[in-house]
């Protein structure tokens, strides 16, 4: 895996990637600390792609690229790449100050738009319960069932949404950008490729530095989204090397089929060692949460880990090594 030899846009910049695609990066509040959002040039106008979450300071980012580097034609479309907050946050009032018609696929838009209509005493609930059922202690469920829609605080109500699926196709000044859509870091993730100049930008699915979050959702908590990503995983150790491999985090890079091979070793390993807790006896996914991340989480990251924790669960399941026993309406793992 080799980097691209660019140094990351700074604030109120963009970079060229390619003679109709500019790399933008975004500020963010977390520990995962900025996002790369993406202008393709259509000849007639700018194609944005992911907006970053609802917030004052990315309002302040965006009103620089709208005043700076974007200034020259209008914004002829938003593409919303997946429900996270980090990407379609601020959609609605980027289509609002753009007048841009935004695009996303059927699965994520359904995912967010069931995310924003929860109240908060609705949200709280759910979440409460689903933390009740990984085995959370008491004190961090009554905490959580008490903020109410995280999500909402990040996100803002989303405009009227083109739905597209694999059959549409952007185009842009230098060419045909076609979506795929994925099962893993989301339910139906969206990334863009164009074959014909080994071009992959995948947003958050194949990132270079970290794994990309692998969560169950929380209405759909038995699927085996681990089993979907595997499944990508190994179609992209297929991708010649050569692609160039545009993420929505970190750098771009050569060699993405190498990336997928590390990653599919890396969550081989993850399993290998719920397998070896598991041998002491039965294990929540708070468990196996501590297991798999053994640093202080944040409120914020505690949904992450332990939905991906309960994701690696679910696979053991799926491949019959495990047996999910519920008691006290705590959920239970047990090894076959």
């Amino acid at each position: 895996m080799t980097p691209l030899a660019i140094d990351p846009p700074k604030a109120g910049e963009m970079v060229a990637l390619a003679d109709d695609l500019y790399w933008m990066r975004f500020a963010l509040p977390f520990r995962l600390n900025h996002i790369n959002l993406y202008a393709f040039d259509t000849r007639d106008g700018w194609l944005l792609l992911d907006c970053g979450i609802n917030s004052e300071a990315i309002a302040n980012q965006w009103q620089a690229m709208l005043d700076g580097p974007l200034s020259g034609k209008p914004v002829c479309g938003i593409i919303v790449s997946h429900y996270h907050a980090d990407h379609v946050g601020y959609a609605g009032m980027l289509a609002e100050i753009t007048g841009a018609p935004v695009y996303m696929g059927a699965i994520e838009y359904g995912q967010a738009s069931w995310s924003l209509a929860q109240t908060d005493a609705g949200y709280g609930d759910i979440m409460g319960n689903t933390y009740a059922r990984f085995g959370l202690p008491d004190g961090v469920v009554a905490r959580i069932r008490a903020q109410g829609n995280y999500f909402r605080k990040l996100s803002r109500d989303l405009p009227a949404v083109t739905i597209i699926d694999e059959n549409h196709q952007f185009y842009t000044k230098s060419g045909v950008w076609t979506p795929r859509f994925d099962t893993g870091h989301s339910p139906g993730h969206m990334s863009l490729f164009d074959a014909d100049r080994k071009l992959y930008v995948c947003v958050d699915f194949l990132l270079p530095r970290i794994s990309p979050n692998i969560s169950v959702s929380l209405r759909a908590m038995e699927v085996d989204m681990l089993g979907h990503y595997y499944q990508y995983l190994e179609e992209m150790r297929q991708l010649d090397n050569r692609w160039l491999v545009i993420p929505g985090h970190d750098w771009p890079y050569f060699g993405g089929g190498i990336r997928a091979a590390d990653l599919i070793e890396h969550h081989n390993a993850r399993l290998q060692q719920l397998r070896d807790a598991a041998t002491t006896g039965p294990m929540t996914t708070a468990n196996a949460m501590a297991t798999l991340f053994a640093f202080e989480l944040t409120d914020h990251e505690l949904f992450f880990a332990s939905c991906e924790a309960r994701a690696h669960l679910n696979h053991l399941a799926a491949r019959g090594e495990m047996r999910i026993v519920q008691k006290a309406e705590i959920d239970y793992f047990n090894l076959c």
